[in-house]
């Protein structure tokens, strides 16, 4: 395999993994992505220090970068893709595509030693994939709203990293990882959900709380999430954990003009 619009091969893992570890936070998901069940989806570019990375497991590929955005000039011509950007990126990626839709987002991190636990995550369950339709269910309150998970999938459950809180018998509450990886020792938080009728009474904190308690207990030295800038409620949340925000970034999605 070579770089697109390289006649270099491709840089080995090992390299790429050395750009990638100058920010571990901020690059969780493409070390997520190094892992060997999800690295044949992996296309990368450089250019010096910068790197990019477009994640083509799905039928709209995903692209992720780090450094200077000169590096997107290595990328080549797509029809579309999802965005996990830097701020600076933005105008640069304008220039090649149509920006159809974005959405600024915070990257939050949390050192293993920052971590504050929460009382409640004792009340919580492990979920597995006996769960899915039970989750899916929990999601669709938030449909309406916009508010359901934008990235769950079933094999999400078979890394053993959801958990869930029951009111009356019925799942109220639940979260796991978007991304996880214990060959690269990185965890992305994501689907925390909870339900509309049954919020302000500290679930996902508990739920959030559990999930960050079984990452650490499996060694996981970089755990990360993302949440929309504009919601200080969760942020706020988030932090009462230990979270802190890393970084900036624009989700989104771009389009051939």
């Amino acid at each position: 395999m070579t770089e697109r619009g390289s006649s270099r091969p491709a840089l080995a893992p090992p390299a790429i993994r050395r750009l990638l570890h100058h920010d571990r936070y901020w690059s969780v998901y493409a070390l997520g992505d190094l892992d060997s069940r999800r690295a044949q989806y992996c296309e990368w570019f450089t250019s010096g220090a910068s790197v990019a990375l477009l994640y083509r497991e799905f039928e709209t590929p995903i692209l992720w970068a780090a450094g200077s955005p000169d590096v997107l000039d290595s990328l080549p011509d797509i029809d579309a893709c999802h965005l996990q950007i830097p701020e600076p990126f933005l105008v640069a990626l304008n220039r090649r595509l149509e920006v159809d839709w974005s959405r600024l987002m915070h990257r939050m991190s949390l050192g293993p030693a920052d971590f504050v636990s929460h009382d409640g995550a004792s009340a919580v369950e492990p979920l597995d994939e006996s769960h899915h339709d039970e989750l899916l269910a929990l999601y669709a309150d938030g449909h309406a709203t916009h508010e359901d998970p934008d990235f769950f999938m079933r094999g999400q459950l078979g890394d053993g990293t959801f958990f869930g809180m029951r009111q009356g018998g019925r799942l109220v509450a639940a979260g796991g990882t978007h991304l996880y990886s214990a060959e690269e020792s990185v965890g992305a938080i994501g689907n925390v959900y909870t339900h509309r009728a049954h919020r302000g009474r500290g679930c996902a904190a508990a739920v959030t709380a559990a999930i960050v308690r079984r990452l650490l207990d499996r060694g996981i030295q970089t755990i990360a999430l993302n949440v929309k800038a504009e919601n200080g409620t969760a942020i706020r949340l988030y932090e009462r954990l230990g979270f802190r925000c890393h970084a900036r970034f624009w989700e989104g999605r771009a389009i051939r003009r």
